[in-house]
């Protein structure tokens, strides 16, 4: 088989893989049920209309509810709006743009459905650049096609699909990141001594070519999520030394390299500045937000960063390597430094970048459980890359190593390139394959929420009864965390559990049935007896359900039992 022909099979498996994987994300995204609450968020911060408010002893209809969640007729594509939203919060509003629009272009529809495609439409972005970086390290077809699908089919990357939030989209620009700093990189080693001794206008192609498509993924990457400053901080402190030490610039002065330095340098504040002034809140989320300011003072706590750090490290040796990261990780450190194994700049670039990353998030990001994993999976992708690639280049260096040495016979020897393919195509295969039995079984699978599938079905089964929302006045912000279910009520009237006088409303009095949603509190049961006391058509209440800071009751007739 010729290379063209070689090149055409793997470009064709790689579509079919990539095809695979997105049904993997429907069928996945078929299971999920609920919401998390910052994906609530998601959809009312990206379409506001006059905002989620509670008022005690008061009906509200659920179509007002829902009217905060979804774009109404006349009122979409409105990216000022978004931004306005945004800027009272502690996030940047990119995502909320692409959200915005996708809700835009289907008015009053509130679904699961439109948060999974504009991830899944990230994922394809992602996997892409990810292809293309392959392809300019070299990555040979074979190992290409077993990272893909490795990450592709992980647990993690799937999860985030799932997740309406900002990280799937700030994996694009992490990737284009470390995308463009290495076609940056080769550009520059392929450009005899300097770019300075060029011409003017050979210099503008270049900086056209190769700085100014960095300034646009940086521009649109920190107005993603403020995270990825990290990462485009560490890649061009890496790039920048790099540039002033890089062998093919040693014949010429020092100074036309420290030039050099600070027009890219210069390049990237000018893009960074760029998003601050079209977006000013910025500044004033990272260093005064209640997320910047908290991530500032965990900097001056260093004797919990141990801890922090076997915590992150954990997350990503369950979720993304199936417990095999540390073992892999100790084995390819070890199995480098004692046999010299050298490196090329760009894969030192990366790893740096990487590990810098990973620290200084598992240092800053909140602890939350599994659900933290949202804060480091943007550099997932580079450590699948970078343990991969490594094993198959120790893999390899072993194998060559043994046929020319004298402790193994001629057959062992014959066999050792086969034999090293043949433990990396197995540990391959491993995770290949336990990503896709999480995946088809929905284990390691986080935001799917099936449990809320009952829930919701219950709402739908109840939806012609009396409901009340019992809330609690310090955090009514959490009312909204049930969202899904109230939407299925026609209207909910709301009580605040710091209210203990009997309730008057005829509705509510004459009703043989209620539904009570009770925000977990230390006076709920005394406002729930308050509630079956002001009824005479009521008895006893009964627990239904349970969830996150809320628990369900049916409160029926005296004698009569709770469906």
């Amino acid at each position: 088989m010729g290379q063209d022909s070689s090149k055409t099979l793997f470009k064709t498996i790689g579509y079919i893989l990539l095809i695979l994987q997105l049904i993997i994300c429907i069928v996945v995204g078929i299971r999920k049920q609920g919401f998390h609450e910052d994906e609530y968020y998601s959809y009312y911060s990206s379409n506001r209309t006059a905002g989620l408010f509670v008022t005690d002893r008061q009906w509200q209809d659920t179509d007002t509810i829902k009217d905060e969640f979804v774009v109404i007729p006349g009122q979409g594509f409105n990216y000022g709006l978004v931004s306005t939203v945004q800027s009272w919060d502690v996030h940047p509003p990119l995502y909320y743009d692409i959200l915005h629009t996708a809700c835009s272009i289907v008015p009053r529809l509130f679904s699961k459905w439109i948060g999974i495609v504009v991830n899944m439409i990230a994922f394809v972005i992602a996997w892409l650049l990810l292809s293309k970086l392959m392809d300019i390290l070299r990555v040979s077809d074979i190992t290409k096609l077993l990272v893909l699908a490795i990450w592709g089919f992980n647990p993690m990357t799937v999860s985030f699909v799932m997740f309406t939030r900002m990280y799937m989209w700030m994996n694009v620009f992490v990737i284009g990141c470390a995308l463009l700093h290495i076609m940056l990189l080769r550009a520059a080693r392929a450009v005899e001594n300097t770019i300075l001794l060029s011409d003017s206008k050979s210099m503008l192609v270049f900086w056209l070519r190769y700085m100014l498509p960095v300034m646009v993924c940086s521009y649109l990457g920190f107005l993603t999520h403020y995270y990825y400053l990290i990462f485009f901080v560490f890649m061009g402190i890496c790039f920048t030394i790099w540039l002033l030490f890089r062998r093919s610039g040693r014949g010429n002065r020092f100074s036309k390299r420290l030039i050099e330095a600070v027009i890219y340098v210069c390049s990237c504040a000018v893009s960074l500045g760029l998003a601050v002034v079209t977006y000013p809140s910025a500044a004033a989320h990272i260093f005064a937000g209640y997320r910047g300011t908290e991530a500032i003072s965990e900097f001056q706590d260093i004797a919990n960063f141990p801890s922090r750090l076997l915590f992150y490290t954990g997350l990503m040796n369950n979720g993304v390597f199936a417990g095999s990261f540390v073992i892999i990780a100790v084995l390819l450190l070890v199995g480098f430094i004692v046999l010299k194994i050298r490196v090329s700049s760009e894969y030192m670039m990366l790893v740096i970048t990487g590990v810098a990353y990973f620290m200084v998030v598992a240092k800053t990001g909140l602890l939350l459980g599994d659900t933290s994993n949202r804060y480091e999976m943007p550099v997932y992708w580079l450590f699948v890359l970078v343990i991969i690639t490594a094993l198959e280049l120790l893999l390899g260096e072993l194998a060559a190593r043994i046929e020319t040495g004298k402790l193994f016979s001629l057959s062992i020897k014959e066999k050792m390139d086969m034999i090293s393919r043949g433990v990396l195509y197995v540990f391959c295969a491993f995770l290949i394959l336990w990503g896709l039995g999480c995946d088809i079984s929905g284990s390691n699978i986080l935001f799917l929420y099936q449990e809320e599938g009952a829930k919701v079905q219950y709402a739908r089964d109840n939806k012609d009864a009396c409901v009340i929302v019992m809330y609690n006045s310090a955090t009514p912000d959490k009312v909204w965390w049930i969202t899904n279910e109230l939407m299925e009520y026609p209207r909910v009237y709301f009580v605040s559990q710091e209210n203990d006088e009997a309730i008057i409303d005829e509705a509510i009095c004459s009703s043989n049935k209620l539904i009570v949603y009770a925000a977990d509190d230390d006076n709920k049961e005394k406002m729930l007896n308050m509630i079956v006391d002001s009824c005479d058509n009521l008895g006893s209440y009964e627990e239904v359900g349970h969830e996150e800071n809320w628990t369900t009751y049916e409160i029926v007739g005296k004698g009569e039992p709770a469906h």
